[in-house]
This record gives C-alpha cells, sequence and structure tokens, in this order.
C-alpha cells in the first residue's frame, strides 16, 4: 500500500471529506481522505461539527446509533488539518482502511 499523504493532492476537491470523487482515478484511491477501522470493528473518520470551521475525528463502533467525537484528537479549524490527525494516529496505532460498500453503510450503522 503507498505511504499517506500528511496534506491534500492540490486537485483535490473534497472540502467536505466525501471520499467519491472524479479527481481520484479508479484504482487510485485518495490517499488523504480515509475511514479507518480499529481491530474491534469500530470505525473512525472526521466529521464536521457545529459551525463554521470546526472538525474532528469521530467514531463509530459496530451496531453503534451514530458517530461520537474521538475525545484522543483536537477540534481543529480545518478538514485538512483533522484528517491529518487521524491519518497520524491510525498510522501510529495500526488501523486498516476501511471501504464503504454502499451508501446506505456510509450514513448509518456499518453492517456490511
Amino acid at each position: 500500500m503507498p505511504e499517506y499523504l500528511k496534506f491534500r493532492c492540490c486537485m483535490c476537491p473534497n472540502e467536505y471529506g466525501d471520499e467519491q470523487n472524479p479527481v481520484c482515478k479508479e484504482g487510485n484511491p485518495c490517499r488523504f481522505v480515509k475511514t479507518y477501522m480499529d481491530s474491534r470493528g469500530w470505525l473512525y473518520r472526521v466529521m464536521c461539527g457545529i459551525g463554521a470551521d470546526s472538525y474532528k475525528a469521530r467514531c463509530n463502533k459496530p451496531g453503534g446509533n451514530g458517530w461520537k467525537c474521538c475525545s484522543f484528537l483536537p477540534w481543529r479549524n480545518s478538514f485538512d488539518e483533522a484528517q491529518a490527525d487521524l491519518n497520524a494516529h491510525a498510522e501510529k496505532k495500526g488501523w486498516k482502511e476501511y471501504e464503504y460498500k454502499n451508501t446506505s453503510t456510509y450514513l448509518g450503522g456499518h453492517r456490511t
């Protein structure tokens, strides 16, 4: 697997973290905007908060009712900063990338 980017590609339209876009080519997915899964099956991704310019990593446990803020990572003023925090933490912990199989798993619980 290629190494993780420390920042977003210069052509990236993913201002809000949508992992599907026309710039990233098939078979060469974005190496910056990521969702991760730990050994327990918990998912981690960056989401916006209430108000402008507030982003934080959130987690969702299997069968969970929603995404909760991760206390071990700080609030950031940009999506890029929050995703860089999550990428570094995931690499340190050895978490695996998680790919959503359809949009219903993207928005709700992650039963796939």
